[in-house]
């Protein structure tokens, strides 16, 4: 029994970690889709005479995207795991990005940003991949939380020097078809380990083994229920008392003679 539970607890801890290391490899290649309009901000200006106003609207939608899609993917990780939200942000990334080489009009660029890279792409992979390994984790959670957030972050350090270089030798369609085939890539595979479920949370062990913990004692649930049985238990010992003190044939009454006691504190 020992030897099974100490291979169940290294094998969760195995799975542990590889679902760590990929949604920190998922997050750090699937935002790299944000920057990319980041950094072709002016050639996209200048190639179709826009302001540069449209761009950015562009880039603005993908986290109006993201808030409403995280909340949409949120539940389907609740109702089927961590695998259906991942695959969409996989297709739905690379797919945007590859489409993104062909864009001839505003509309087209702002439905890649805010529909693909936005509500299926970073609003399916950025607050659910949190989640989903919150539940994996239950000493060290927010550190597991919070390296996975700094993916995000550290995609923000790597990619925009990447597309900057990228753009200057093959232009930013061409740089945009690149990365999008890179994402499915990268992407799709690490679905495999992100499909995994989270192992069932341990239940607290009773007080005392071989029996559950009873309901509280009336005394010690508060409210107003519990004043009013203190009160009813005072007034009852109150009479007892006093009945056991002034009935004739009560021994305290006979040695008394029909004093009260004065070791009675409760009368």
């Amino acid at each position: 029994m020992d030897a099974a539970g100490a291979a169940g607890g290294s094998a969760e801890a195995e799975g542990r970690s590889l679902v760590l290391t990929a949604s920190v490899l998922a997050l750090l290649v699937g935002s790299g889709a944000m920057f990319l309009v980041v950094v072709a901000l002016k050639p996209i200006a200048e190639e179709f005479g826009w302001p540069r106003a449209v761009p950015s609207l562009a880039f603005s939608l993908q986290f109006v995207g993201s808030g409403l899609g995280g909340m949409a993917m949120g539940w389907a990780l609740d109702r089927y795991g961590m695998g259906l939200p991942a695959l969409a942000a996989a297709l739905m990334i690379g797919g945007g990005a590859v489409l993104m080489g062909e864009v001839d009009a505003a509309w087209q660029l702002y439905s890649i940003y805010g529909v693909m890279f936005g509500f299926f792409g970073l609003g399916a992979l950025a607050a659910p991949s949190m989640a989903n390994i919150a539940r994996w984790y239950v000493r060290r959670r927010g550190m597991a939380v919070g390296m996975v957030a700094g993916g995000q972050a550290l995609a923000g350090i790597l990619w925009p020097p990447i597309f900057g270089y990228a753009m200057q030798l093959y232009g930013w369609r061409q740089t945009a078809l690149l990365y999008g085939l890179f994402a499915l890539a990268a992407l799709l595979p690490l679905c495999l380990v992100l499909r995994r479920r989270a192992p069932a949370p341990e239940r607290r062990p009773a007080a005392r083994s071989g029996s559950a913990p009873g309901p509280a004692p009336a005394w010690r649930r508060g409210g107003s229920s519990s004043r009013c049985a203190r009160r009813s238990s005072a007034a009852a010992w109150r009479w007892r008392c006093r009945s056991a003190i002034w009935c004739p044939t009560s021994p305290i009454s006979a040695t008394r003679s029909r004093t009260r006691s004065r070791s009675c504190r409760c009368c």
